[in-house]
């Protein structure tokens, strides 16, 4: 990568090999961004850019803690755990910051907990501590996605790109709540943005293979994603001649050292091998089996067969519904981006990117079709739900963005009349053509604009409205409240009956304790279990039977329980959906 510019050996473009065109001709011709951004911001621009900036921000950061209502048995996990390693150095399961969390016994990633530590040291440990992370991240992706736009076309491009995401239903639901997959394609965002920098400067290819690296710890498709993608970078390289090899090399040598605990981590679990604990880091071991066995096809008795059925459900999500079961992933009104106009829109787009890199017009659309690639054989390969086709997103976003900004190859707004004579009159006519063409395709592209505008304030009022009620809710914030009560109003010994159907992570959230005490106290239905089921732990004791309600004293009960307990016995607050209940003296 000599100089400034996409660097290769030799031009790909026309002309003599070896010939070392002027910067701005190899630029346009290589859709590289430097002609692009050579002049300066015409004030409209900035203006557009800062309001998507701002409206992206305020419906990622606005009333983060409470929309949407409750906690998901993820948050609340990766909350313990990053507690538990703050105040204590150790995990639940009593590893010294291990590269990856046992969990419930088939593993959580621990990269988005790890990210939550500075927030809880600051504010505690609830929600808003542990959804700030992906909020912050999800606008830092806005940034992202405007720089991508611009490295891959021009401002025109890369203010869609912001817009599309700003508006996209997906990717305000995913930065509103902290499951730990919700980072990965955000990671790969930016590792994106790196790798195009990279392309003019060669030094970010170094940090762009790093940030790959880590997206490895940060959800486990990338076990899948990050290498195809890696594959697919290479040949590219290769493909185009780039220059500065040592950079490249240089590269990989940096992502294999920060994926090596990572690939020493699936070694131990799938061989079944014992553990690693070191003082600053540990390989732990699952109690149950790896989901990499369990829910994907390189371990399926059948892979072929649970490759073709994944690629139909990947299709029903992706083309047919736009959304799956999971409510708290996309709105089935709206889909992940306005399902079906949405799905048009990024379908025009794809086909146009395809087009212009067919005619070699930008052949840096080419990665952005690995991306997708990569994406789609990772879905096809492991069990997909929405969480699990998050990297396929972000490029499909792109797409849109595509269709928005683009024009039609030899599609202009002609110029001029024409004279008299039959030449004339025919060119004249291909004039009158061609102008149709042009303001019909501008009116669908305004048109378009209009819609997805239209539809995200729709969506806004929607989801600020259902997701502040309990009828959204992950699971009801009023368990919090009644078991804070019950914590309150009895003594430090009493021991405290939960339901068993709220999971123990939620009691762990809310009355946080010391993980070696947990760990030395913890009871499980069974302890090989890939979905471990705790039957008791410290002073928690889970389910209400009739010997409970007979002589237990301090209990923690959905409002449908509350028939079981006679109010001349015990004293019953009641916290909207929870009850704390506890007996007379």
């Amino acid at each position: 990568m000599a100089g400034k510019g996409e660097s290769v050996r030799g031009d790909a473009t026309r002309g003599s090999p070896g010939v070392n065109r002027p910067l701005v001709t190899r630029a346009t011709q290589l859709g590289d961004p430097a002609a692009a951004v050579a002049s300066a911001w015409q004030p409209a621009e900035r203006a557009a850019f800062w309001v998507l900036i701002l409206v992206g921000a305020a419906v990622r950061l606005v009333w983060l803690g409470d929309i949407p209502l409750g906690l998901h048995q993820d948050e609340a996990s990766s909350g313990y755990e990053a507690w538990a390693l703050l105040e204590y150095g150790v995990s639940k399961h009593g590893y010294p910051w291990p590269v990856h969390f046992i969990a419930w016994g088939s593993g959580q990633n621990a990269l988005y907990a790890y990210l939550c530590m500075p927030f809880i040291k600051l504010l505690g440990l609830n929600s808003l501590a542990i959804r700030l992370p992906q909020a912050l991240l999800g606008v830092a992706a806005l940034f992202a996605i405007y720089a991508v736009g611009r490295q891959l076309v021009d401002r025109r491009f890369a203010l869609c790109a912001l817009f599309v995401l700003v508006v996209s239903p997906w990717h305000i639901m995913l930065s509103r709540w902290g499951q730990e997959s919700n980072i990965l394609p955000v990671f790969v965002l930016f590792a994106f943005a790196l790798l195009l920098r990279g392309l003019e400067r060669p030094r970010y290819v170094v940090a762009a293979f790093a940030v790959l690296a880590l997206a490895l710890y940060a959800y486990a498709t990338a076990y899948v994603f990050v290498p195809l993608f890696v594959l697919g970078i290479l040949g590219y390289g290769w493909r185009r001649h780039l220059a500065h090899i040592r950079h490249w090399i240089l590269g990989l040598a940096v992502m294999a050292v920060v994926a090596l605990p990572m690939g020493v981590f699936l070694v131990v679990n799938l061989f079944d091998l014992p553990g690693i604990e070191l003082p600053l880091l540990s390989i732990p071991r699952y109690t149950g089996t790896t989901r990499l066995v369990t829910e994907s096809v390189f371990f399926a008795e059948h892979p072929l067969s649970v490759f073709l059925d994944n690629a139909k459900v990947a299709f029903r999500i992706l083309v047919v519904d736009g959304h799956t079961s999971f409510i708290y992933n996309a709105l089935p009104e709206f889909g992940y981006f306005y399902h079906p106009v949405g799905l048009y829109i990024t379908a025009a787009g794809a086909g146009l990117m395809m087009w212009d890199l067919a005619s070699g017009r930008r052949p840096r659309n080419t990665l952005v079709a690995l991306w997708l690639g990569a994406g789609i054989i990772t879905a096809m390969l492991t069990y997909p739900h929405l969480n699990r086709l998050n990297v396929l997103f972000l490029p499909l976003l792109l797409c849109a963005a595509y269709g928005l900004s683009g024009s039609i190859p030899h599609l202009a707004r002609p110029a001029g009349g024409a004279g008299g004579g039959p030449m004339q009159t025919n060119a004249a006519r291909g004039s009158v053509l061609c102008l149709w063409a042009w303001w019909t395709v501008n009116i669908l592209r305004v048109a378009a604009l209009a819609y997805l505008a239209i539809s995200f304030a729709a969506f806004t009022r929607h989801y600020f409205v259902e997701f502040g009620s309990s009828n959204h809710s992950l699971t009801h914030p009023s368990y919090g409240y009644a078991l804070a009560h019950v914590v309150e109003n009895v003594e430090s010994t009493s021991v405290i009956h939960v339901p068993e159907h709220v999971l123990y992570t939620l009691t762990l959230f809310y009355d946080p304790p010391d993980p070696r005490l947990f760990l030395k106290t913890v009871q499980f239905r069974r302890m090989d279990a890939n979905y471990q089921e705790p039957l008791r732990f410290g002073r928690y004791r889970m389910g209400i039977d009739a010997d409970a309600v007979a002589n237990g004293n301090a209990f923690v009960v959905h409002v449908t329980t509350l028939p079981r307990f006679d109010t001349s016995d015990f004293t019953i607050t009641t916290f909207d959906q929870y009850s704390a209940v506890i007996r007379r003296r």
